[in-house]
């Protein structure tokens, strides 16, 4: 009966957040990262028992509208895209497919770039994430890197985009699809490791990695229920997390 009762319970929870993001996502204004046709999206999805399932949308996300859709109808509880760019996204699978029956481990596996982000958290103190936000804006800054924008990651700290990367530091990948992310990774490791020694609390694997997913801007963090969203630097100081009521 106690099993029902709660069972019960936390489908009313979930019918009620997903009727608060459903009007969230309605009207929000929903960002895309660059040449967006070439990510994977992927949504978590509550359930009432047991970890988030998670769903890779099979579709090619050309604008604002078709993410919307999905985010309408499986009002998830979090919403990702991957940090690099994949021929055929939808498609991606994982490094290491020897023991799969696959007839060919590269063919949905094929780079085609990655813009540089950073992960900063800080458990329990925003004020100190702010100040290695801070610190890592004018590091990337004395490197050479303009485009930059910084995000409120919806929990415990921000994500830092560099948009510029890749013509600055990764003007060309090599034509061998196999040494594509070696060399993704090799072309950021001299910065990381000038980032690291600063002292800068960065989530090194975010970085390195051109397989990690990281919170889509603009929308909902399914724990805290604070939006993720772009912070003007200038503001850092005076942020505020925005909550949205459930």
């Amino acid at each position: 009966m106690l099993a029902r009762w709660r069972e019960a319970r936390d489908r009313r929870r979930l019918a009620r957040r997903g009727r608060a993001l459903r009007a969230f996502y309605e009207r929000a204004p929903l960002w895309l990262p660059p040449r967006s046709t070439f990510r994977q999206f992927r949504l978590a999805l509550d359930r009432p028992c047991g970890p988030p399932r998670f769903w890779k949308i099979d579709d090619r996300i050309r604008d604002p509208e078709t993410l919307r859709a999905w985010l309408l109808r499986l009002a998830p509880a979090h919403v990702y895209f991957t940090t690099s760019r994949w021929l055929d996204p939808q498609r991606l699978g994982p490094r290491d497919r020897r023991r799969r029956r696959a007839g060919y481990p590269i063919a949905h596996n094929i780079l085609l770039g990655q813009e540089l982000y950073f992960d900063i958290d800080a458990p329990g103190d925003l004020d100190s994430a702010k100040r290695d936000a801070r610190a890592l804006l004018r590091l990337l800054g004395d490197e050479g890197l303009r485009d930059l924008a910084l995000v409120y990651s919806g929990s415990k700290g921000f994500h830092v985009h560099a948009y510029d990367f890749e013509p600055l530091f990764l003007p060309r990948l090599p034509e061998d699809p196999r040494k594509r992310e070696a060399a993704a990774q090799g072309a950021r490791a001299d910065l990381v490791t000038r980032i690291v020694n600063s002292g800068i609390g960065i989530d090194v694997d975010v970085t390195m990695d051109p397989r990690r997913i990281l919170r889509l801007p603009g929308t909902v963090h399914g724990k805290t229920f604070n939006i993720c969203e772009f912070v003007d630097p200038a503001g850092l100081e005076a942020f505020r997390p925005r909550h949205l009521p459930q």
